[in-house]
């Protein structure tokens, strides 16, 4: 541009002199030129500008989204359902659904509660966003071994770090089997504001939650747009977890669903349904419905006649109100009440949880092989598990009679273990039976069976176990697993089976054995079984406040002084109640086992290790001297005391035994060296501390604040 100007003035010099029209219409075509090459440099950078952005959104949208998942490690995932343990049923739903999305997606993953037990800082990001390798990705998944705690919030807070990265966001998979337990709430995280701001959206997958556990999580789905399911099995799982993955490979989409709207009004319904079991189909014939509307004294509306019916699934149109309902089936009833609001379609689902007994077909009418034509069936324990059905049906006694000279060849008996007692032959017989809800077991035949006998004994003193518990289980009815056939609480059990193979599992205490034996028609055996176990009394000293007092027994499969001392270590029993007895005596089976004795929750455990050989009578004593410490930060301004403090104890290992939350906590330690250390919002405080003695002590952190 200089150029061309310096050559136009030297042309000007060299003309002669013109009119000064003409001379001022080359200043205006000269000035024209100026302008119009000014504008145009100045809109080219703008336009390469815009050009790049353009390529640099081309890009993010041609390459794979993000997505975190977060699979709960927490120790309720070992809780078992139909399918089986809770943590196996997600490792191979992952395993399942994350085969068509490979390389489609990069998909991360995070997991708490699996390394610590109690710690909520216990959160590990094992991946991040990177291309889906569904192989490698289910060798991340299978190291995750349920343990600890459910720290949600912070969970969902390092997986929106992970997804920052990117710069564009994505979606983060929460796969769960209960709610945040680590005192935060997770919906104050997670809120429309923040999924916006960082364009994130979260699917939620409840896997086999209560009802009142789910609704904690809601909040994180409708906060940002993402999707809520509550699978109850595997292939319910593995439908919500391809649902979440096809939603993140789709990309976000903040926009709520829209809402249905009501064409009409509904009218109060409710429909009824009687099964025998949870899982079995609706009970078709012999059912009977009777239904009453209660008053404001919840009893029977007088002047409103009760609704009746025998209809397989009834439905009643109803007005808002309460409701007593009564299913009669057989000899069985249920009663339950149930409130029916304005507009709302009510189902109801009663399950008697009764099995069907069915008996021989030569059985129709007493013969040789029944002799006096009935059958005893006496309910048994179920070993101290808690078994109470969801359903409570009318109370009967503990041992039934069934005739068969006047009973079909199937009949109803509720769920549960039963010994049946016949004679065969003028012969008692006894058979143990499992009846499941809904199911269907069937007595064998007495003639095909042989008996055994057991007699219990300590391995080194020969003398009967106190209280034994011994299970008989089938060796032959699966081969993928035991089946349990048989049980007894008898010093001498007795057990009359049919032909095959069987294993006998005997505990006494927490000592145990297991036994593989064979019968045969016909024949009966007798054996011996010595169980191979020591006896360890632990006493505690007066000193020690028995009420709040805990011991853990683990059994140690590593040498005792090992540098991790929860390596290996299986977990045996725990006790918690001394207030009525100080001294606590296990039997328990040859080996080393690590006694962990906690004065009160937050105080520092005190360990013991012991080894037991067979036919040992040992003694532990704990006697423990502690101190009641007490922590402070004294010269807090206004400014951080709107702050929560978080405290952090850790051992002379540098292990954390102890956190709170609270702004002055106090709790019991023994003598020894610590160290503390104390967050409020940015600040940081530390100092090691050390113990003798059980004089009270207070430490302030004022002056140890970290630069």
């Amino acid at each position: 541009m200089q150029n061309i100007m310096k050559s136009d003035f030297r042309e000007m010099r060299r003309q002669p002199s013109v009119p000064c029209g003409k001379n001022m219409n080359q200043w205006l075509e000269l000035a024209g030129c100026i302008v119009l090459i000014s504008a145009l440099i100045c809109f080219a950078l703008p336009l390469n500008a815009e050009a790049q952005q353009a390529t640099e959104k081309q890009q993010q949208k041609s390459s794979p989204p993000d997505a975190m998942l977060i699979l709960d490690g927490s120790g309720s995932m070992w809780g078992k359902i139909k399918d089986g343990h809770k943590i196996m049923i997600s490792r191979a739903a992952i395993a399942t659904a994350t085969r068509p999305f490979e390389d489609k997606i990069n998909l991360g993953l995070i997991s708490y509660g699996h390394r610590r037990r109690g710690a909520c800082l216990d959160i590990q990001t094992l991946q991040h966003p990177a291309p889906l390798n569904p192989v490698q990705f289910s060798r991340l998944v299978n190291q995750i071994k349920p343990l600890g705690k459910t720290p949600i919030t912070s969970s969902l807070e390092e997986a929106s770090k992970n997804l920052q990265t990117s710069k564009r966001g994505g979606s983060i998979i929460l796969l769960a089997d209960g709610p945040e337990n680590c005192q935060k709430n997770p919906c104050q995280l997670i809120t429309p504001e923040f999924a916006k701001a960082n364009n994130i959206i979260v699917h939620v997958i409840a896997f086999s939650m209560d009802k009142k556990d789910e609704q904690s999580l809601q909040c994180l789905a409708k906060n940002s747009g993402g999707s809520f399911s509550t699978p109850q099995d595997k292939e319910q799982l593995i439908k919500a977890l391809d649902a979440s993955l096809t939603a993140s490979l789709n990309g976000l989409s903040l926009k709520p669903a829209p809402e249905i709207a009501v064409k009409k009004k509904l009218k109060p319904e409710l429909g009824l349904t009687a099964h025998l079991g949870p899982e079995s189909e609706a009970i078709s014939d012999g059912i009977e419905w009777n239904i009453v509307k209660l008053a404001t004294n919840n009893e029977p509306d007088a002047d409103l006649p009760p609704w009746k019916s025998k209809e397989k699934n009834p439905k009643f149109e109803l007005t808002p109100g309460t409701y007593r309902i009564t299913a009669d089936f057989d000899e069985y009833q249920i009663t339950r009440e149930a409130t029916l609001a304005k507009g709302q379609q009510l189902s109801e689902k009663f399950v008697f949880n009764l099995s069907q007994l069915k008996l021989p077909a030569s059985w129709s009418s007493p013969d040789s092989r029944s002799g006096f034509g009935k059958l005893l069936l006496e309910a048994q324990p179920e070993d101290g598990q808690n078994n109470k059905e969801p359903e409570e049906i009318t109370a009967t006694s503990n041992i039934s009679i069934i005739n068969l000279t006047d009973k079909p060849q199937t009949t109803l008996i509720p769920s549960g273990a039963y010994k049946v007692i016949g004679i065969d032959n003028g012969k008692m017989q006894n058979w143990f039976i499992h009846a499941k809800p809904g199911n269907a077991v069937t007595l064998p035949i007495w003639t095909k069976t042989g008996r055994i006998r057991f007699q219990l004994l300590d391995s080194e003193r020969g003398a009967p176990l106190e209280k034994p518990f011994t299970r008989i289980y089938s060796t032959k009815l699966r081969k993928d697993a035991l089946v349990e056939v048989a049980r007894s609480t008898a010093l001498t059990p007795q057990f009359d089976l049919e032909a095959g193979s069987y294993l006998a599992h005997i505990v006494n205490s927490h000592a145990n054995a297991r036994y593989s034996f064979t019968i045969k028609a016909g024949e009966e055996t007798r054996e011996i079984i010595h169980l191979e176990q020591g006896d360890l009394s632990i006493i505690l000293d007066d000193k020690i406040n028995k009420e709040t007092a805990a011991i853990e027994v683990v059994r140690l499969t590593t040498s005792s002084d090992s540098k991790d001392k929860d390596q290996n270590a299986e977990y045996v029993t725990d006790f918690s109640n001394f207030s009525d007895n100080k001294n606590l005596k296990l039997s328990l089976n040859q080996g080393t086992y690590r006694l962990i004795l906690r004065t009160a929750p937050t105080a520092r455990a005190i360990i013991k290790d012991v080894t037991l050989k067979t036919g040992d009578i040992k003694t532990v004593r704990f006697a423990a001297e502690h101190s009641k410490v007490s922590f402070t930060i004294s010269n807090r301004n206004d400014a951080l005391s709107r702050h929560q403090i978080f405290w952090q104890l850790y051992d002379k290992n540098g292990r954390m035994i102890w956190q709170s939350t609270e702004a002055e906590p106090s709790l019991l330690l023994s003598s020894g060296r610590y160290k503390i250390a104390a967050e409020i919002g940015d600040d940081k405080y530390q100092t090691a501390i050390r113990l003798r003695g059980s004089k009270p002590r207070t430490f302030d952190l004022s002056a140890k604040k970290l630069k």
